[in-house]
């Protein structure tokens, strides 16, 4: 049994407006149980109108308030224990659930989970990764908008968790890892020396690798950047999406966008934290997007995705003792 709190505190975004998202991913999993974070006077009714507490795998429990997106994200997090990503980061820390979601901010739900959860033994920062590419060839992105002015050694953090997610959750036996770059023979020193360690701890590290390679998979399965990129990146793939998905069939929408309902994973927390996917401008709506981030939670946990990264981490920190010239 997988158990899961989701916070429905959003912007902008009705908490009874989900509802039928929760239904779904019950439906779709009968080994899933879920505790709703939320103001209770607002979806109760609702909630027990749907049937979904009757079943005994659904329960409720409040939260007065969200945090807003922005730069103020990080305070408001500190500051308002009551909001509904803190709440649910409390659920996972306490041991009442297995994993948390939430439609929260990306900031916001880094941020929670950070705070709470906190960092596997080893990790300095966090990483949002996120599934692009195709269902036959998915890419990891790590990371996609956690974590910014990186080092070699954050950019070798997020090659290693976000190989473990790759093969725990997606069944890439020995994923390829790439270093995002402008083009091969433009590298800074950063990713040079990021370049170097990757080389140095046992992955399938193939070098630098354009941006075209996160559509078509070709040759990699984990790409690695520094936040700010990844981000500007995936804005980039939304519009071009967008692009793509005017005049076009309904039915069948492009590759970028539905691989974003799996929502965005954080990596390097001692615990399983899923923002909700953003749309991506591809296609005009967010249906499906709760009950695939629930269960792409639920299947995380199953994995044992936390345990492989703190294993995964354990081996950088015996590199880092290598080359201080500390090993046994």
């Amino acid at each position: 049994m997988a158990r899961v709190a989701v916070d429905l505190i959003g912007e902008g975004l009705p908490p009874e407006d989900l509802l039928d998202e929760l239904a779904t991913a019950l439906d779709l999993d009968p080994r899933l149980t879920l505790t709703v974070v939320a103001p209770t006077a607002s979806v109760e009714s609702a909630l027990a109108a749907s049937g979904v507490l009757s079943g005994g795998r659904c329960q409720l429990v409040n939260a007065a308030r969200g945090v807003a997106a922005g730069p103020e994200a990080l305070s408001e997090v500190r500051a308002r224990r009551d909001s509904g990503v803190r709440v649910a980061a409390r659920l996972v820390r306490d041991g009442q659930a297995d994993a948390m979601v939430s439609v929260a901010p990306l900031e916001a739900v880094l941020a929670a989970a950070r705070f709470t959860l906190g960092l596997v033994p080893g990790a300095t920062r966090t990483a949002a990764a996120v599934i692009l590419g195709s269902v036959s060839s998915p890419v990891v992105l790590c990371d996609a908008g956690g974590s910014v002015d990186v080092t070699a050694d954050e950019l070798a953090q997020f090659a290693l968790s976000g190989t473990r997610y790759a093969t725990a959750c997606h069944g890439v036996v020995r994923p390829r890892v790439g270093l995002l770059s402008a083009r091969p023979a433009l590298q800074d020193q950063l990713r040079r020396s990021a370049g170097d360690l990757l080389s140095s701890l046992g992955l399938h590290f193939v070098g630098p690798v354009t941006a075209d390679r996160l559509r078509t998979g070709a040759g990699v399965d984990v790409v690695v950047t520094d936040g700010f990129t990844g981000d500007v990146v995936l804005a980039a793939l939304g519009r071009s999406a967008a692009s793509t998905w005017v005049g076009s069939d309904p039915a069948s929408p492009p590759a970028v966008g539905s691989e974003l309902q799996g929502g965005m994973i954080v990596l390097g927390v001692d615990g399983t934290a899923v923002q909700v996917g953003r749309p991506c401008a591809a296609g005009p709506g967010r249906a499906g997007d709760l009950s695939a981030a629930v269960g792409a939670a639920a299947g995380a946990v199953r994995a044992g995705l936390a345990g492989s990264v703190r294993d995964a981490m354990a081996t950088l920190v015996e590199r880092r003792r290598e080359l201080a010239g500390l090993s046994r």
